[in-house]
């Protein structure tokens, strides 16, 4: 009797392993497939942006999330903005299940655009100017970048995003604000030449 009792104990152990590897493995699939249209998504967006930015200017209101001068700070824009709508969207899809998604986020933008900002300056000290080819590979390093941290962060999420939507919210506002005040004496702001070839 004992050992019958061991055995189906012992079987409805295996049952729940397999049940729990069956579901993480279906999980696994679904954040890859999101984690793909994160990066096509945000690749969509910045190009978007990039190449209208001359027609999207002139429409007014819309010159905070574009950029309006060829500088790393507006660059930043590319980044910055396709990945803060994602944001909210996704906290608005899921934000009872992932209750510290924002935060997540917005972690992972801050590491983005660091990389992506440490990588304009280094690449143009190495070579002596900055190519438009070497931008949008630091763009869509910056971007495998954040995906990646969203990624492995997923579950070490904090209990709420309120720091995540401080931190997004006080980025937005530098952005707003340093559309139309210009600190033309900081490097980050000034005007820079893109060699196309």
């Amino acid at each position: 009797m004992k050992i019958l009792l061991y055995h189906k104990n012992l079987h409805s152990v295996e049952k729940n392993i397999l049940e729990r590897a069956s579901k993480r493995k279906h999980m696994l699939k679904k954040t890859i497939i999101w984690d793909i249209l994160l990066f096509i998504l945000i690749s969509i967006g910045s190009m978007l942006i990039w190449i209208f930015s001359p027609v999207l200017a002139q429409i007014p209101g819309l010159s905070i999330f574009i950029p309006v001068r060829v500088s790393t700070w507006e660059h930043l824009k590319l980044l910055y903005f396709p990945t803060f709508f994602i944001a909210f969207a996704r906290y608005l899809l899921t934000g009872n299940l992932q209750k510290g998604i924002l935060t997540t986020y917005a972690q992972g933008i801050l590491l983005a655009m660091s990389i992506f900002t440490a990588g304009h300056y280094i690449i143009s000290g190495i070579l002596g100017k900055l190519f438009f080819i070497t931008d949008i590979i630091f763009l869509y390093f910056s971007m495998f970048i954040l995906i990646w941290y969203l990624r492995t962060h997923a579950d070490k999420q904090k209990k709420s995003s309120l720091s995540g939507f401080l931190i997004l919210f006080l980025i937005t506002v530098c952005f707003f604000y340093f559309t139309y005040h210009i600190p033309s004496e900081l490097g980050i702001f000034q005007e820079i030449i893109l060699q196309l070839q």
